[in-house]
């Protein structure tokens, strides 16, 4: 049997499914005997690159023994690509609702605050959000794009893990949004960093669609000697569809940091 093909562009259906019968040493007639249905099938569902229905789609997940985050992550590449609005048109539209209110207050409470698309493009945030991801638009506002950024692996505990962590959400993202040309870009721009084409090409098919994440991130922030934990929960943004509200709490050392910096910056 040859080679497993590497998984390294953008997340699609049927690169996934020929991944995932190399991963499993099946050749093409036993994962169709698996599933019940002929090889000649799986063959030209292969090379004519079409779509199962829904009995067919539902024996191949079988097949593959997949985990319940897998089973999603090929389901949404299964189905149609989703559409999203422009990011300036979100921004006008939580512009329009008055969070830049809501934004401020969490400052004065020391609670990181930040509105994204599900790309990740950065909408609104906080001075708190802000000095957690310095160099943001010279990565184009795109957290993703900013976590393989010098910025971030600069101010990022443990980077490479987090890095990982990150891309395994990026996958499942991109295969939700895998035809639209903002998100094509995303990816396109990721693959010339230096260490995004290592960190995605060594995690084939691993998805996380955790909120809130299980673990804090560690960041180095102004004014403490270690890095501290900053514990983040992200949800849908109720008010507005295609929204993400992310918050996030420092510990308490880096709390009294980033007041005394915030203050500072009031004053000047």
């Amino acid at each position: 049997m040859r080679k497993a093909p590497a998984l390294d562009g953008m997340p699609d259906f049927h690169d996934s499914l020929e991944w995932l019968r190399h991963r499993h040493h099946l050749s093409r007639e036993s994962a169709a005997q698996q599933a019940g249905f002929s090889s000649s099938y799986l063959h030209r569902l292969i090379r004519d690159r079409t779509y199962p229905g829904p009995r067919v789609f539902a024996k191949l997940v079988d097949a593959f023994d997949l985990d319940s985050s897998q089973r999603r992550h090929l389901h949404e590449l299964w189905q149609p690509s989703l559409d999203l609005p422009p990011a300036e048109e979100l921004r006008q539209r939580l512009t329009g609702l008055g969070i830049q209110a809501h934004l401020d207050h969490l400052d004065t409470r020391d609670t990181l605050a930040v509105y994204l698309d599900p790309l990740r493009t950065v909408l609104h945030g906080n001075r708190i959000f802000h000095r957690m991801a310095p160099g943001l638009a010279e990565a184009d506002n795109n957290y993703f794009q900013w976590m393989f950024s010098p910025a971030a692996r600069d101010h990022i505990h443990d980077w490479d893990n987090e890095a990982r962590y990150t891309v395994t959400i990026l996958r499942g993202t991109l295969g939700r949004y895998r035809d639209l040309p903002r998100a094509r870009s995303v990816f396109r721009k990721l693959r010339a960093t230096p260490e995004f084409p290592r960190v995605w090409e060594s995690t084939p098919m691993q998805v996380t669609y955790d909120r809130p994440r299980p673990t804090p991130i560690h960041v180095r922030t102004p004014g403490t000697d270690q890095p501290v934990s900053l514990s983040l929960e992200i949800g849908d943004y109720g008010e507005c569809p295609d929204v993400l509200l992310a918050y996030g709490l420092y510990g308490t050392p880096a709390i009294a940091a980033e007041n005394a910096t915030l203050e500072h910056d009031r004053t000047r």
